[in-house]
C-alpha cells in the first residue's frame, strides 16, 4: 500500500507520497550538512551524518497512523492531523539510544525545547505515548515496506558526540530547511529550482576595485580621500589569518568598502561561501546596500539577488529575491544585529532553518559598539568564538569607537589580543589625523532650553545637536525657532514615522551641500549617531556616553572640509519642563563628565576604560 506524507494542494494536483517526502528530506538535509562539513572543525563527520540521516528518515513516521492517513488521503476533512506525528519517530529513536536524532524529530515543528524542562518531563508526548508505543511495530513495518527499496538502512551512531548548543541548532537548521522546503515545493509555494548566485569573491573584489577607482577619480584628492585610498588598498591586499580581527579606523575612512575588500580577500584565501554585513540600524543598512549593489553586482546578475537587504522595511523586486533574502541564500547579506543574533538564539524552525548557511562565512560586525546591550555581550562573544573556531567563520569587529570588551575579566579572555586589519603605521596616521579633525569641548554650566538656543546662536553653523530623549529633542527644536527662524531649524528622531525621517534626512543632506548656507541647525537623537553620512561644522551632544560622543564626532567635519571644528558636551537643566532624563545614561554620563573634569584627552583609546567603569 502507498502511504501519503502530504495531501494534494489543489483539486487538480496529486498528493505527495510518504516515500517521496522522506527521500527528499533525506537528500536535501544531507546535502546541506555536507556543505557545512566542508567548514566544520573537529566534528566526527560519520556520527554527525548518522544523526542527521536518522532524523530525516524517521521525522514523519507518525504520519503513517491510520487517522492521519485518512486526512491526508481526503477521506476525512480536518484542519490539522488528528495524531501529532513527531512522537512516533521520537519513540523509535529513543529506543535505539539515538537521542540527538530524537531531539531533532521532536522539535522539527514545535521548536527546540528548554533542555532543563525536558530533563524533568521527558521528550515524549504524554497524551499519545501509550497509543504510539502500541502501534509502533506496525508503523515501522509500513515504513520499511514503503522506503527500504529506495533508502538503505542507516546504522545507529556508536559515538554520542558532545555538541555545543549552536552545533545542535545548525543540525536542526538542516533538517527543518529540508522539511519545510520540500513541503513548500510539494505545495507549489516554491519553484523546483532557484538560481542562487555564488560569491565569486575574486570577481567581486575586482569589481569593487573598479568602483572605488571611479570614486577616486571623481573626488578631490584631499588628505582624507588619500587616507581612504591607502586604507582600501591595505585591506584589499593584506590578509589576517586569525579567525577574529578588529578594525578601529575612525569614522569617515571608508570602512564600508575597505572592510568588504578585506572580507573578499579572506574569502578567496579560505574559500568561504558567503559574506554577512551586520549593522545596528535600518537607515545605515539601506545606505550600505546601495553602495554594495553598485560595487559588487556582476554583469547579468540581479542586484537584489546578490546583496540581500534584511529588515522590516526592505522591499523586493521579485518573490525569488524575497526567498533568497529571508533564507540567507544570497552571497552577500546585510542585516541588523538584532535579526542576526536572534537567529543564533532562536528555537523556532521558521527562523533557524536559515542558520545552515552561516558556517564558512565572513562576517563584518560594523558599529560593533552598538551591536547589543552590554548585558548580552558575553553570550554574543561565546557565539562569535564558537562560529570562528568550529565553523571556519571569519569575523571583523569594526567601529570608530570600538571598546575591547573581550579583554575585560567578565569575558574570561583577558589574554586574548585580536589583530587589527590596519597596519600599526596606518593606525598611527589615522589617529593623528583624527586628533586634528575635531576638538572636544566641555561646557560646565547647566542650561535650560532657552539658554541653549541663545548659546547655539553664537556657534558656527551648520550645527547638529543630539539630545538624550525624543521629548527633549522636539522641545529644544521648538524653542530654537525663536532664535534661528522656522526655516532654519530641523528635527529628526524616532518620533517621526520612517518616511518622514527619510525625507528630513534627504533635505539635511541637500542643505549641507551648500557651504554658504550656515545659519541653521538640526536637532536629533542618537538615531543619527552611527554610520549616517553627514558632515556639520559644529556638533553639540547632551552629556551621555563616551561612545555616543565619539559617534557624533563622526558627523562633524567628516571629510575635513573645515580647517577646524568643535564638538561640545553640554548639560541640560532637569528643572526645564521640556527636558526629560534618560535613566539608562546616568552612569555613562557621569563617567564622561569625570573624563572632562580630569582633563583626559577624548579619543577612542578611552572606550575600553569607559566600558569597564560602566560594567562595574
Amino acid at each position: 500500500m502507498t502511504y501519503l506524507a502530504r495531501s494534494a494542494p489543489s483539486d487538480d494536483a496529486v498528493p505527495q507520497t510518504y516515500l517521496e517526502h522522506v527521500f527528499h528530506v533525506l537528500v536535501r538535509s544531507r546535502g546541506y550538512l555536507r556543505k557545512i562539513l566542508c567548514y566544520a572543525r573537529g566534528w566526527d563527520a560519520e556520527s554527525i551524518c548518522r544523526i542527521m540521516e536518522l532524523a530525516a528518515e524517521y521525522h514523519d513516521l507518525g504520519k503513517l497512523c491510520n487517522e492521519n492517513q485518512k486526512v491526508l488521503s481526503g477521506v476525512m476533512q480536518a484542519v490539522r492531523l488528528p495524531v501529532p506525528h513527531s512522537d512516533a519517530g521520537v519513540a523509535y529513536l529513543t529506543k535505539q539510544d539515538a537521542w540527538l536524532s530524537a531531539l531533532l524529530v521532536y522539535a522539527h515543528h514545535a521548536g527546540l525545547p528548554d533542555m532543563d524542562e525536558i530533563a524533568v518531563r521527558g521528550i515524549r508526548n504524554s497524551a499519545i505515548e501509550f497509543e504510539i508505543d502500541r502501534e509502533l511495530p506496525e508503523l515501522l513495518r509500513r515504513h520499511e515496506d514503503n522506503v527500504r527499496h529506495t533508502i538503505s538502512v542507516k546504522s545507529i551512531y556508536k559515538n554520542q558526540p558532545i555538541l555545543h548548543p549552536a552545533d545542535i541548532r545548525v543540525l536542526f537548521s538542516c533538517l527543518t530547511h529540508a522539511d519545510h522546503g520540500d513541503a513548500a515545493r510539494a505545495s507549489n509555494e516554491e519553484p523546483p529550482w532557484i538560481n542562487i548566485p555564488k560569491l565569486r569573491a575574486s570577481e567581486r573584489l575586482d569589481s569593487l576595485h573598479r568602483y572605488v577607482a571611479g570614486l577616486s577619480s571623481e573626488d578631490k584628492m584631499t588628505v582624507r580621500n588619500r587616507m581612504r585610498s591607502e586604507f582600501f588598498c591595505a585591506c584589499s591586499a593584506g590578509i589576517i589569518v586569525d579567525d577574529i580581527a578588529i578594525c578601529d579606523a575612525p569614522v569617515g575612512t571608508g570602512k564600508t568598502t575597505a572592510v568588504m575588500a578585506h572580507l573578499l580577500n579572506v574569502a578567496i584565501k579560505k574559500r568561504l561561501r558567503r559574506i554577512f554585513v551586520i549593522l545596528p540600524f535600518t537607515n545605515i543598512i539601506t545606505q550600505s546596500v546601495k553602495t554594495y549593489r553598485k560595487a559588487l553586482t556582476l554583469e547579468g546578475e540581479v542586484a537584489d539577488n546578490v546583496v540581500a537587504e534584511i529588515h522590516h522595511r526592505a522591499d523586493f523586486e521579485t518573490q525569488e529575491s524575497r526567498r533568497l533574502t529571508a533564507l540567507w541564500h544570497a552571497p552577500i547579506i546585510v542585516t541588523t544585529a538584532v535579526a542576526f543574533f536572534e537567529t543564533l538564539a532562536s528555537s523556532y524552525p521558521s527562523t533557524l532553518r536559515r542558520l545552515q548557511n552561516l558556517p564558512g562565512s565572513a562576517i563584518f560586525l560594523d558599529e560593533a559598539h552598538a551591536m547589543l546591550p552590554v548585558s548580552l555581550l558575553p553570550l554574543a562573544w561565546n557565539w562569535i568564538q564558537h562560529t570562528a573556531s568550529e565553523w571556519s567563520c571569519h569575523w571583523v569587529l569594526a567601529s570608530g569607537s570600538l571598546f575591547h570588551f573581550w579583554t575585560l575579566e567578565e569575558f574570561k579572555s583577558t589574554e586574548l589580543q585580536l589583530p587589527n586589519i590596519l597596519t600599526i603605521e596606518g593606525q598611527k596616521n589615522l589617529q593623528r589625523f583624527e586628533a586634528s579633525r575635531i576638538r572636544h569641548c566641555f561646557c560646565p554650566e547647566t542650561m535650560n532650553l532657552e539658554e541653549l538656543a541663545i548659546w547655539l546662536k553664537g556657534l558656527e553653523g551648520p550645527i547638529i545637536i543630539v539630545l538624550n530623549t525624543v521629548h527633549t529633542a522636539a522641545a529644544a527644536a521648538n524653542v530654537a525657532i525663536k532664535e534661528f527662524g522656522v526655516k532654519n531649524v530641523m528635527h529628526i528622531s524616532t518620533s517621526l514615522i520612517p518616511v518622514d525621517r527619510s525625507n528630513t534626512l534627504e533635505r539635511v543632506v541637500s542643505r549641507l551641500e551648500d557651504k554658504s548656507d550656515t545659519n541653521w541647525c538640526l536637532f536629533a537623537t542618537s538615531c543619527v549617531e552611527a554610520g549616517v553620512d553627514l558632515s556639520f561644522k559644529t556638533g553639540v551632544r547632551e552629556c551621555a556616553s563616551l561612545l555616543s560622543l565619539l559617534q557624533l564626532a563622526g558627523r562633524v567635519n567628516r571629510n575635513s572640509e573645515y580647517q577646524s571644528a568643535d564638538v561640545w558636551t553640554i548639560t541640560l537643566s532637569a528643572n526645564d519642563d521640556g527636558v526629560t532624563r534618560n535613566p539608562s545614561l546616568r552612569i555613562s554620563a557621569r563617567i564622561l563628565r569625570e573624563f572632562f573634569e580630569q582633563g583626559r584627552e577624548i579619543s577612542p583609546l578611552l572606550c575600553t576604560e569607559a566600558m569597564r567603569k560602566e560594567m562595574r
